[in-house]
């Protein structure tokens, strides 16, 4: 058996330059969320012509998740478990101003010196490239699963698109508070549509680590009244709400937050057998509720951001956000307006012993735990989590420049070769999941 499997890792290192390809082609596709069918189909088409059964799973009429299946023989007395291997296809963010330039620059795909830049393969096509090849070197190997392994290309993962969050628009706004809302929207809907198996393995930048856990969030709209005055008459009284400017007002909040928020990190980390989470917190957005000079009071939105522990309570996390304001001394109603909860993996002792055995075969060493950055953010293994699928996150590291993590502007590329071991990993990983048969 170990001949056949090391057939398949030979298969992956003879399609080095046809995973860089693929990169290229699925990283060149528009990723914007809710506009993914272009990046489906291509997906979909790849899949076919390497003789693997695939289908789109439509959303919306341009949102979809792309779905591949090698189909076991059902052995399941002899240890045959299905898997689903999973990465996102959308990236998050809206189109940037300027020319198609500007767009190629920040959203499209290219090569240098053996490094895969662009921001929607980094998060998350280059990934889902290592994947379809991990795929067809197991079907051109002639190995028959004893059970189902799939392929999860969701959309819609960073958020769900304007349409499908048309009934809290007036909530999220139209800037980035809208931009991320629903989170894991496509792979919820991905297994609410019957796509299911025994595990799930997730696959993200994690620096050839694996990640059992992921935080929730809590997504407060924080509305501060006040009046807009024609500038001339403006009267400031003494105090901190003597402006009756709700902008102004809303500043006084704002650093107030951010007081809250570092205490938050602080104060709520928790560390567990898979590591460190560290929640966090920011202000997304600040708007006007409206034109000024229309409604008896004007107000500003404030869009606060939390991350929630797996264990959290979001109502007693929002009282603590509640006293912070009100602490400041300023009137404020505070509500939610978008929420998911955080999961620790259960009962995926097997995925996990299944990776450590692939991760050092094709990467070398032991399988560390992933750093808290990683494990303090959405992932959709959330979403399989949540509906008792054990699922666990495992990815490639990237080049670090510096500048905040998810800036548009920040290119962090990943390396082919690292790509190439990622897919070896993947296969291994499978292999000894799905099982193969006699």
């Amino acid at each position: 058996m170990e001949q056949e499997f090391q057939a398949v890792l030979d298969g992956i290192e003879g399609d080095r330059e046809a995973l860089a390809e693929l990169c290229l082609t699925l990283g060149n596709l528009p990723d914007y969320s809710g506009e993914e069918r272009q990046v489906g189909a291509a997906v979909v088409a790849w899949l076919h012509e390497a003789g693997i059964e695939a289908r789109l799973q439509f959303m919306a009429a341009e949102s979809v998740n792309a779905i591949g299946l090698i189909r076991g023989t059902g052995d399941r007395a002899g240890g045959g478990r299905s898997l689903i291997l999973n990465a996102h296809i959308d990236t998050q963010g809206a189109r940037p101003a300027g020319s198609e330039a500007a767009e190629q620059r920040l959203r499209g795909a290219w090569i240098e010196d053996g490094q895969v830049f662009g921001r929607g393969l980094a998060n998350d096509k280059a990934q889902l490239a290592a994947q379809m090849i991990a795929m067809r070197a197991i079907v051109r190997s002639g190995l028959a699963l004893k059970e189902d392994l799939f392929l999860a290309g969701s959309g819609q993962e960073t958020s769900a698109p304007p349409a499908a969050a048309a009934d809290i628009a007036g909530w999220s706004g139209v800037g980035p508070a809208s931009s991320q809302v629903r989170e894991g929207y496509g792979a919820r809907w991905l297994v609410e549509h019957g796509v299911v198996a025994d595990y799930a393995l997730i696959s993200e930048v994690s620096d050839f680590r694996v990640t059992v856990a992921q935080a929730g969030y809590l997504r407060l709209r924080i509305a501060v009244p006040g009046n807009m005055a024609y500038t001339p008459g403006l009267r400031r009284n003494d105090g901190p709400a003597g402006s009756p400017n709700p902008f102004e007002r809303a500043a006084r909040i704002v650093l107030a937050l951010e007081d809250w928020a570092r205490r938050y990190e602080t104060e709520g980390r928790e560390t567990f057998r898979g590591g460190t989470l560290v929640p966090k917190a920011q202000v997304l957005e600040m708007r006007p509720a409206g034109p000024p000079w229309t409604e008896e009071r004007d107000h500003c939105h404030i869009f606060f951001d939390v991350r929630l522990m797996p264990n959290a309570h979001a109502p007693a996390v929002r009282r603590q956000v509640c006293e912070a304001v009100a602490a400041t001394g300023i009137e404020a109603q505070i509500d939610a307006y978008d929420f998911k909860r955080g999961y620790i993996a259960e009962n995926a002792e097997p995925l996990l012993d299944a990776l450590r055995a692939a991760h050092e075969t094709a990467v070398g060493g032991p399988l560390d735990y992933t750093a808290a950055l990683e494990m303090s953010m959405w992932r959709d293994s959330n979403a399989f989590n949540e509906a008792g699928i054990p699922a666990i996150g495992y990815g490639p590291p990237v080049a670090d420049p510096g500048g905040p993590r998810g800036a548009a502007g920040v290119q962090r590329p990943v390396a082919l070769d690292d790509l190439v071991k990622l897919a070896k990993v993947f296969a291994l990983t499978a292999l000894q999941i799905c099982g193969v048969a006699a």
